[in-house]
C-alpha cells in the first residue's frame, strides 16, 4: 500500500518536471523569435562620388577620395529589396572656388524603403579646384609587335593627328601628347588600319574633342631597304629659349643601290626652330613653356633625296621654354 502511494508521488513529480521543461522551451522559442524579428543587419557598398554643378570656368584637379562607402542598415527582408543603382553619392560644387576645400558628400536616393537607414562612412571629401584651360596636343600612335620576316614597317600615322584637351590648368599644361591604345603588327605582311581610343591613365580629369582615332601602318618588303637610327638636332634656335626634343631619334629608311650600305654617320636629322611662331605659342606671357611639332628633315650624304623612303617620326615634338633673364650685376654706386 505504501509502495503504491510512493510510486504515485514520484510519477506526479516527473509529470510536473516535463511540463515545466516544455513551458521553458516554448518561452525560449517565443523569445528567440521576438529578438530575431527586431534584429537588424548592416551592409556596406563602395560607390563613386559624382561631382555636380561645377562652374563652367573651373575644373577639378584632385579629390581626396573618388569613392564613398555607403552603410545600409535594416531588417533582412527589407535589405533584400534594396537596389543599389537607386542610390548615388555626389558632391555639389555650384559654389566652388579655386583652391582646396572640404565639401559634404550627399546622397541621392530613390525607391528606398523607409525601414532602411542609409549613411556614409565619411561625410566629406576634399576637392581641389583650378581654373579651366584647353590646348591642342599631339596624338602618338603606339605600335607593338614585329612584322613577318622579310617585311618592314616604314611608316605609322594617326588621324586626326591632334586632339583638343580641356581640364584643370596644371594638368593641361603638363600634357604635350597622348598615346593611342596599342596597335599590334605581329606577323603582319601588308598595310593595316585600326580604329582605337586613347590610353586612359591620364584622362580622369580632362575631356577630349575626339574619342576615336585611326592608326595607319605602312608595311613593305625589306629588300633593298636600309634602316638607320640617328639623333635629331634643333637648328636655328633663339638665344631667348631652351629646346627639349621629346622625339630624340629618327628612323630613316633609305633604298640602297648597287648593294651599297648607308652608315649612321652619313645621315643627319634635324628640325628647324626658325619655323616656330613664338608670338602664337606664348602670346604676351613673360614666362612659361609651350610645345610644337616640327617636320623632321633628313640629309643622306651618300644618297639622293628621292632614295629616302620614309622617316619615323615625320614630325618631332619640341618643348620650348622661355629663358629667365639673367640678374643684373650689383655694383657699387659711385657718386659725383
Amino acid at each position: 500500500m505504501i509502495r503504491r502511494v510512493l510510486d504515485k508521488i514520484v510519477a506526479g513529480a516527473r509529470k510536473r518536471d516535463y511540463l515545466a521543461k516544455t513551458v521553458c522551451l516554448l518561452l525560449a522559442v517565443i523569445l528567440w523569435a521576438y529578438i530575431a524579428a527586431g534584429r537588424t543587419d548592416t551592409l556596406r557598398f563602395r560607390m563613386p562620388i559624382v561631382p555636380r554643378s561645377v562652374p563652367s570656368h573651373l575644373a577639378i584637379s584632385e579629390m581626396s577620395e573618388r569613392y564613398a562607402v555607403l552603410v545600409v542598415e535594416g531588417r533582412k527582408e527589407h535589405l533584400k529589396s534594396i537596389n543599389i543603382k537607386n542610390v548615388r553619392a555626389y558632391v555639389n560644387l555650384d559654389n566652388a572656388v579655386v583652391g582646396s576645400k572640404e565639401y559634404p558628400i550627399r546622397l541621392d536616393k530613390q525607391q528606398v524603403p523607409e525601414e532602411v537607414t542609409l549613411s556614409l562612412a565619411s561625410g566629406e571629401v576634399t576637392v581641389t579646384i583650378e581654373k579651366k584651360s584647353e590646348r591642342w596636343v599631339r596624338v602618338v600612335p603606339v605600335i607593338e609587335g614585329t612584322v613577318r620576316k622579310g617585311k618592314v614597317m616604314i611608316d605609322r600615322m594617326v588621324f586626326p593627328e591632334r586632339v583638343r584637351i580641356t581640364g584643370p590648368k596644371s594638368i593641361i599644361d603638363s600634357i604635350d601628347s597622348l598615346d593611342t591604345e596599342e596597335v599590334s603588327v605581329e606577323n603582319e605582311t601588308a598595310d593595316l588600319n585600326r580604329q582605337v581610343g586613347l590610353r586612359h591613365e591620364r584622362l580622369a580629369d580632362i575631356s577630349l574633342s575626339e574619342k576615336l582615332f585611326t592608326v595607319k601602318v605602312a608595311i613593305t618588303d625589306l629588300k633593298d631597304l636600309v634602316m638607320v637610327t640617328v639623333p635629331v638636332t634643333v637648328l636655328n634656335g633663339s638665344n631667348d629659349f631652351d629646346y627639349e626634343l621629346r622625339d630624340r631619334e629618327a628612323e630613316v629608311y633609305v633604298r640602297a643601290k648597287n648593294d651599297l650600305g648607308v652608315a649612321a654617320d652619313q645621315v643627319e636629322a634635324s628640325v628647324d626652330a626658325a619655323r616656330l611662331n613664338y608670338l602664337a605659342l606664348f602670346g604676351n606671357e613673360a614666362a612659361g613653356s609651350a610645345s610644337a611639332d616640327l617636320p623632321v628633315t633628313v640629309i643622306v650624304r651618300t644618297a639622293a633625296a628621292a632614295d629616302i623612303v620614309s622617316i619615323i617620326p615625320r614630325k618631332a615634338l619640341v618643348r620650348i621654354t622661355r629663358r629667365k633673364p639673367a640678374a643684373a650685376p650689383q655694383g657699387e654706386h659711385v657718386g659725383d
